[in-house]
């Protein structure tokens, strides 16, 4: 099997039954392309009180001015 434009082919083995993983891009048959935009569902997992920003095959979340934290977890600041 072919994985190609970021793609990691995964062997189960044993089987006949190889499949690419396209980590935060889709995969149509062939190739890893067609990034999948990971902020549109739940703000991508981030806190509500942080941004979530769309990167290529991933993403990232960082906490809103006047929180702290790794955006995942946002505390506001006292």
């Amino acid at each position: 099997m072919n994985c190609t434009n970021n793609g990691a082919c995964v062997d189960t083995t044993g089987t006949k039954a190889a499949y690419c993983n396209c980590t935060g891009l889709a995969f149509d048959g062939n190739f890893c392309e067609n990034d999948i935009n990971e902020c549109l569902t739940n703000n991508g997992g981030c806190d509500e009180n942080a941004i979530c920003k769309n990167l290529i095959g991933s993403f990232s979340c960082s906490c809103k001015s006047g929180f702290l934290g790794n955006g995942f977890i946002c505390n506001g600041i006292l």
